[in-house]
């Protein structure tokens, strides 16, 4: 019998080890590049929340972020700790241009801390200005939508001791260089304070890829270090997803696809202009119907003159007009104009246009151009232009600026009706297209906004800019119909700086000076400035108030939204003292409700609402305003605002950008010319921040006041000027008038989930009321750009929205379009 072992001793059960408790926030602070503080944050129990954190100097909370910039680069590092498909929006990169402690020159320990916990991230950075910071782990991020504009920043190699804001970026497919720029621009969400030398960039693919196929575009630094987010995919039709459909397409589905591009709109970089006029001019004016079709038979007869310039010239032009796929009936050129004026009201044509001697007109030019009479009230057609392969996309009939810049000219074409009751007799006839054509705007400028239509379509080219003699004919013209229309005005040339280019078709540039009659010096101005502490900022706007204004009827009104510290109290018990005027509104803040409450109480007949970080800059800033809302039709001014650091803060708002609204000109200098001129002259725009907006106390309060309901902080300027629109009066903006600005620093930020929300209720509400407007600013043009991360007036609609022809008044785009 086989004996068995003895059993083995009985181990004791072992009590099953606890599983580690995973901590709910993770994080690190990792660095600090040229003032920016880096890392990120993540909340495990809400993979989709984004941490608010505060920034510490010793132990002390001087700064909030919000962790929600892309880090691709720690795309494995989320998805382990969120789960499978956790986005990669997690990082942070705080300013430390906007606190007190980094503008001081601040040396300590800076840490980050779960906002409202004690919960710290990992890392702590022992700053000390004179020692250099540590390289960032990723040199640069680059973001697209997966069209042709690349966009994000790059930074420079400390170690390499490269300088800041000069490192190139390149774009590669496989192995060819598709394109290359220099990281040279201030990235998203610097502030206007910072001293860092900018590293952001906008990078522009070819046009060759938009052609439907994914291409795998690996973007690098000027060492070839991938950026994070690289490789990306780009997948696009140039002429947008309706490419898909076949000719038996449901409807639906075409609506759902613009419905998608108006949401999220592309572009092209300006440089492609040539290749995106090839594919869509050419696309459009093939499908283009006769003008005789328009006219429900009845064909206009264009008569075309041509004058200036040699033989040669006169020959080129004439070519043109004989190539046009819709031919002008007579053509006169070679003789004096005044000659072939004669001539041409002599005929039995319709229509009149000039062509200067040398300037080339596009084939289908007069047949598209037509199609502007089709509008009901229409009298006078002008169209868009180039020269040397830069287009200008000029708006919608705006007076003030035509004014400034002669910019409905060319192409012009006028009823040959309305010229004949202009001119008289053999004597009375213009000597030159630019007095013709000014005497026809003066005639029409009461009734400009429907008489008036703009056919958005580059269909003239300058082959030579204009001389000196051609700008002083033109200035004269332009003062002559003034005249007219104000006597007591002057037009007086505009000198650009010495470091700008001139205008890039030779353009004259000028500026109207209006002389305030005695009505307007006795008007009385209410300046409403609401506040909450912030003393530092309320003394430096009144301060420069008092030093730069000198209007006789002046009253300050600030409102006080329930401010606390001792030392703000004091301050408004002085101006009290002082004869300003204190309006107690304590509670919940409130923008709208605020500035409803003051205008009611305000003693003046004219009122400017102006934010407690705003400083006159210059005397005169009032008078130029009164000056622009002193004429007739004009409904709200705005004046131009500067950032601390020179930069334009506000340049006008225009409709569209990101599906909302924006300000113009934030990447411009105070100088810098912008898009002819657009940065530099008076002119009319669909509306303008209530950071300094003066209206007419009546018409203020006729309209209800900002609406304190749907738009207690944001958007509620923009919602009072497009009312005011909708009731028939225009919104000017003037450079003439400069303040500087520190946009949002008395009331911050965005950045709290309470303020957040707020802010989203408020985008809703206007897209809910003003949607259809929001694609058809007419201050813009269909051609240009509309995508967010991109500037107004900084690329071409990828594909453009509809280009019909287009009256001044602002109406809503067509049920086709929306």
């Amino acid at each position: 019998m086989t004996r068995l072992p003895p059993p083995l001793a009985a181990t004791p059960p072992q009590a099953p080890r606890a599983p580690r408790r995973r901590a709910r926030w993770q994080g690190r602070l990792e660095g600090e590049r040229a003032g920016l503080l880096y890392g990120w944050a993540i909340d495990t129990a809400q993979p989709q929340a984004r941490v608010v954190l505060e920034l510490c100097l010793d132990g002390e909370a001087v700064a909030c972020v919000i962790a929600d910039v892309a880090r691709a680069d720690l795309a494995a590092r989320f998805e382990a700790a969120l789960g499978a498909g956790a986005d990669p929006c997690h990082g942070f990169v705080a300013d430390l241009g906007d606190t007190p402690s980094w503008r001081g020159g601040a040396c300590g320990v800076w840490s980050a801390r779960i906002a409202n916990t004690d919960v710290a991230l990992k890392g702590r950075l022992e700053m000390d200005v004179d020692v250099d910071a540590a390289a960032m782990p990723a040199g640069g991020a680059v973001y697209s939508d997966g069209a042709l504009r690349l966009h994000g920043w790059c930074a420079a190699a400390p170690e390499r001791r490269e300088p800041p804001g000069q490192g190139a970026v390149r774009a590669f497919v496989g192995s060819r260089l598709v394109a290359e720029t220099l990281a040279g621009r201030r990235p998203a969400g610097a502030g206007a304070t910072h001293a860092a030398a900018p590293q952001g960039f906008e990078l522009d693919l070819p046009l060759a890829l938009a052609d439907g196929q994914p291409h795998s575009v690996r973007v690098v630094d000027q060492h070839g270090a991938a950026l994070g987010g690289s490789p990306l995919t780009v997948c696009c039709f140039a002429a947008g997803g309706k490419t898909l459909l076949d000719s038996g397409h449901n409807p639906l589905l075409e609506r759902l696809i613009d419905a998608y591009e108006r949401h999220l709109p592309r572009s092209l970089g300006l440089d492609g202009y040539r290749q995106w006029s090839a594919l869509f001019e050419a696309q459009d004016a093939a499908a283009a119907e006769p003008p005789a079709r328009q006219q429900g038979g009845a064909a206009l007869r264009v008569a075309l003159i041509v004058s200036g310039g040699d033989a040669a010239a006169v020959a080129r032009s004439g070519a043109s007009a004989a190539a046009q796929s819709w031919p002008a009936r007579d053509l006169f050129a070679g003789a004096p104009f005044a000659q072939s004026l004669a001539a041409a009201l002599a005929s039995s044509c319709d229509v009149l246009a000039c062509l200067r001697g040398g300037d080339t007109l596009a084939p289908q030019a007069l047949a598209l151009a037509l199609e502007g009479f089709a509008l009901a009230g229409a009298e006078l057609v002008y169209t868009d232009s180039e020269c040397d392969g830069r287009p200008w996309f000029k708006p919608a009939w705006n007076p003030p600026y035509a004014l400034a810049s002669d910019f409905p000219l060319e192409l012009m074409l006028v009823r040959v009706a309305l010229l004949r009751a202009l001119c008289a007799g053999p004597a009375d006839l213009p000597a030159s297209a630019a007095a013709l054509s000014w005497r026809a705007l003066a005639a029409l400028w009461p009734r400009g906004a429907a008489a008036i239509v703009h056919v958005p379509r580059v269909l003239y080219a300058f082959h030579r800019p204009l001389d000196a003699a051609e700008r002083l004919e033109r200035r004269a013209a332009a003062a002559e119909a003034l005249a007219g229309l104000a006597p007591d005005a002057e037009l007086a040339a505009l000198a650009a700086p010495p470091e700008q280019a001139a205008p890039e078709d030779g353009a004259d540039a000028r500026r109207v000076l209006y002389r305030l009659p005695p009505a307007a010096r006795e008007q009385g101005v209410t300046l409403v400035i609401p506040t909450r502490d912030r003393l530092d900022l309320l003394r430096r706007c009144i301060d420069s108030i008092e030093r730069h204004t000198d209007w006789a009827r002046l009253e300050i009104m600030v409102v006080d939204n329930g401010s606390t510290q001792a030392a703000t109290r004091r301050y408004l018990a002085a101006l009290r003292r002082r004869g300003v005027s204190v309006l107690e509104r304590p509670g919940p803040f409130n923008f709208a409700a605020l500035n409803n409450d003051a205008v009611a109480a305000a003693r003046g007949g004219l009122v400017c609402l102006l934010n407690n970080d705003v400083e006159a800059l210059h005397a005169g800033w009032l008078d130029e305003m009164v000056a622009q809302l002193w004429q007739p039709g004009v409904g709200a001014v705005g004046a131009k605002l500067l950032w601390p650091n020179g930069m334009v803060q506000h340049g006008g708002v225009l409709l569209g950008m990101g599906n909302l609204a924006g300000h113009f000109g934030n990447r411009l200098a105070d100088a810098d010319w912008g898009d002819h001129g657009r940065n530099q002259l008076v002119q009319q725009l669909s509306a303008v921040t209530a950071a300094c907006l003066l209206m007419r106390r009546a018409d203020y309060l006729a309209l209800g006041g900002m609406d304190a309901r749907a738009f207690p902080v944001a958007f509620n300027d923009v919602d009072l000027c497009l009312r005011l629109r909708r009731a028939g009066m225009a919104v000017v903006w003037t450079p003439h008038a400069r303040l500087l600005h520190a946009e949002s620093a008395s009331r911050g930020r965005e950045d709290t989930p309470c303020k957040q929300h707020r802010a989203q209720r408020e985008i809703a509400l206007l897209r809910q009321r003003w949607g259809a407007l929001l694609l058809s600013d007419p201050a813009y043009h269909p051609s240009l750009n509309l995508d967010a991360h991109c500037q107004a007036f900084g690329g071409l609609a990828l594909p453009p929205r509809p280009r019909r022809p287009r009256g001044g008044a602002l109406a809503p785009a067509t049920e086709a379009d929306t």
